[in-house]
């Protein structure tokens, strides 16, 4: 085309070179000069994402979006000055035939399209039945598998439909985002495993065996990304106290990049086993630490469900700052409103603590519930400000979680099939308003039987709704 320059060669290097992302020194294109050459997709068959290279005539920033019919329109951007961008391109679905254009951001020249299909999931996902009534405030809800007929891992759904998983090897007991974009998850057998959003493998904190002992003891239920981008999870801590063996809980930080791991917290240090017993504590497993988050203060907030009690644990990790339920609880809470045998706890504004309350042996007919507490350490109290029961009442006698989302809505998960445990099913994801009125809700069928937590995110690789400009 007149006007342009010729290629320079290190573009037709990097062109030849795209899977390996290889850079040159060339000068940054003048803005409104870069334009796209190629856009390459990648159809190795991945868990629905799918590799895309765009290849530039000139280093610059890049952007592509797709899309497929009965699918949003997505974009992700690439604001590095590069001449080859590599995109993870996730939230595709299955029996799909997909447009994927790349351009230049603010170029105004037609953008290079690409196509390309994606198969029928593998039998144990696609045989896993969902219903959904209503729209979610975000669009993609992570659904913790712990037990299932086939399948064990992360599902990642959006409008009722699987758009990603990530399989595990055992139960899956807890799983986090960090700011990389990994997810890291709790595998019962293997361990922390961090995968990058295709299923590769990033890193690995192996469970402890008794031809390969660790420092920390046997990792279990939830860990969670800290500000620094590291995680902290609960471990098993052991003590001989008197004639008794007694397994109480720890809290350690793993740097997956250093491998480095850290001791921060150990409930002997801070709690009593002398004093602090539910009707469940026994020295094989005191506390059963189940559920980890960070308050907005930088304090760890820690649910211990065989003593009925959730804490709060300064940012520095010196000092236990309250407890709620319980036999000791520091702050005091009418008997109508205790929780029993409770499921994840976080802290979503200052002085504001919310539970998913399971309600297993609390008195009468059992229920569960999500319910938020005002405390307060000057008072010493704990009064119920909000909560949240199914009508009629779902009783999930484990699991579950009570997440509030940015604007104001509650993530409620029910998360035990019918029967199990004497729970009354179904299993049902949903989210409330403050009001209580349910705007979205999933409802599985018998292929999972447990599922631990739902997480409802707003992309999974910094995605944006996006519009095709091609013709």
């Amino acid at each position: 085309m007149t006007g342009r320059r010729p290629l320079p060669l290190c573009a037709l290097i990097a062109a030849l070179a795209t899977l390996l992302g290889s850079a040159c020194e060339e000068t940054v294109a003048p803005p409104g000069l870069s334009e796209v050459l190629t856009v390459a997709v990648d159809t190795t068959a991945m868990p629905l994402v799918r590799r895309v290279t765009v290849v530039m005539r000139a280093a610059g920033p890049a952007t592509v979006t797709w899309g497929a019919t009965g699918t949003p329109v997505l974009s992700l951007t690439a604001d590095s000055a590069a001449f080859v961008h590599q995109f993870l391109v996730p939230r595709l679905r299955q029996g799909r035939n997909y447009i994927v254009e790349a351009s230049a951001p603010g170029s105004t020249r037609t953008p290079v399209r690409a196509t390309f299909a994606t198969d029928s999931l593998p039998p144990i996902v696609r045989a896993i039945r969902i219903n959904r009534t209503g729209t979610p405030s975000l669009p993609v809800a992570l659904i913790e598998v712990v037990g299932a007929t086939q399948f064990a891992g992360l599902l990642m759904i959006e409008d009722g439909e699987i758009a990603g998983w990530l399989p595990l090897v055992g139960s899956l007991f807890g799983a986090t985002r960090r700011d990389n974009g990994e997810i890291t998850m709790l595998d019962a057998e293997l361990g922390l495993t961090s995968y990058r959003i295709d299923g590769t493998l990033a890193h690995r904190l192996p469970q402890p065996t008794a031809a390969a002992p660790t420092l920390y003891g046997r990792i279990h239920h939830d860990v969670i990304a800290t500000p620094r981008n590291t995680l902290l999870f609960i471990a098993n801590d052991t003590r001989v106290l008197g004639a008794e063996t007694v397994v109480g809980e720890a809290l350690w930080e793993w740097s997956p990049e250093t491998g480095t791991v850290q001791k921060r917290w150990s409930a002997f240090d801070f709690l009593n086993w002398n004093v602090l017993r539910g009707s469940r504590s026994v020295p094989g497993n005191w506390l059963h630490g189940n559920g980890l988050s960070f308050g907005p203060r930088g304090n760890v907030l820690m649910s211990l469900r065989n003593a009925d009690q959730v804490i709060s644990i300064a940012p520095d990790f010196t000092t236990v700052e309250w407890s709620l339920g319980g036999t000791n609880g520091t702050l005091a809470v009418a008997d109508s409103n205790r929780f029993w045998g409770q499921h994840y706890v976080s802290e979503p504004a200052a002085g504001r603590v919310l539970v998913f309350d399971n309600g297993f042996d609390r008195p009468g007919a059992p229920f569960s519930r999500a319910i938020e507490y005002q405390v307060s350490t000057t008072s010493n109290s704990a009064v119920k400000v909000w909560e949240y029961r199914a009508a009629p009442d779902i009783y999930a006698a484990l699991v579950g979680s009570a997440r509030r989302l940015p604007n104001g809505n509650t993530a409620i998960l029910f998360g035990m099939l019918a029967g199990a445990n004497a729970s009354t099913g179904p299993i049902t994801a949903l989210e409330v308003t403050p009001a209580g009125t349910p705007v979205w809700q999933l409802t599985f069928g018998p292929e999972l039987t447990r599922l631990y937590r739902v997480t409802p995110v707003a992309s999974l690789e910094g995605e944006v709704p996006g519009v095709f400009r091609g013709r």
